[in-house]
């Protein structure tokens, strides 16, 4: 029974030991989701700042204001992608401990989950400017064609940001999971759960 025991054990060990991710792959797979969510970001503000030039000249009224906000909002956001792109660029992670590449990750976890929640103020702010343009008849056309571009937009940020939070998230739950191994000591068995 003890050697049956003693061979499970080893069989154990090993297979976690074969299946285990050091910390660097991890935080190397973490950059590179967020890398193609800004890829995702960068070509969406492309598209919308195409379309949004295109319908700016094209109509009048709502559609114009419509258009020429999303022109405008996607501007900063092929900005914000384009810094980020370049700051991962020249991202070094050899210098960084185990602990400081968990914490990073976790950092930007955290930052695609407050993004959601200023994506949902900005859904509020286009409602508020729809809702504004029925008691303002020299402005109505603006404030009606913004809100409804921020409304779009503010939309596809928070699920934008809900799917990398969740991804994410995953990711470093499936890390942890991989990270569990058994020992063998003096005193018995051991466990040990890498963070």
């Amino acid at each position: 029974m003890r050697k049956i025991l003693l061979f499970s054990f080893l069989f154990s060990f090993l297979w976690i030991a074969a299946h285990a991710q050091s910390h660097e792959d991890f935080y190397t797979q973490s950059l590179n989701i967020n890398q193609s969510g800004m890829y995702f970001l960068g070509g969406w503000a492309l598209a919308n700042m195409a379309t949004g030039i295109f319908g700016w000249i094209r109509y009048d009224g709502v559609q114009k204001y419509f258009h020429q906000m999303n022109a405008v909002w996607n501007l900063v956001n092929a900005g914000i992608a384009t810094y980020a792109l370049l700051d991962m660029a020249g991202n070094d992670i050899s210098g960084l401990s185990d602990s400081e590449m968990m914490r990073q990750h976790i950092r930007s976890e955290n930052f695609y989950l407050i993004n959601a929640g200023l994506d949902l103020l900005y859904m509020a702010g286009g409602a508020w400017m729809i809702h504004a343009a029925g008691n303002n008849e020299k402005r109505h056309d603006l404030l009606k064609g913004y809100g409804q571009a921020v409304i779009l937009q503010g939309a596809f940020l928070f699920l934008f940001d809900l799917t990398k939070f969740a991804i994410q998230y995953n990711h470093r739950m499936n890390f942890m999971e991989t990270t569990t191994s058994i020992g063998l000591t003096g005193n018995g068995l051991t466990l040990s759960i890498g963070f």
